[in-house]
């Protein structure tokens, strides 16, 4: 079991998961968002390869319009 912090939340899964099913777990639609594990930018073309380890703090932003 791994838990890693999900904008300030912790979450917990059986196994090691990859960026982009974490998403998919959380309900978190990926059109409009930028993420960053441990403070490092991560490409939307890596979410699929980029694995998810114990501890990690992932910060999902939202993009939003404004004035």
């Amino acid at each position: 079991m791994i838990t890693v912090n999900v904008n300030n939340q912790n979450h917990s899964f059986k196994e090691p998961v990859k960026l982009h099913e974490l998403l998919e777990q959380l309900n978190i639609q990926p059109s409009g968002i930028a993420i960053a594990i441990n403070n490092e930018v991560i490409s939307k073309s890596q979410w699929e390869h980029t694995l998810l380890e114990e501890g990690n703090n992932v910060l999902v932003i939202r993009a939003t319009q404004g004035g």
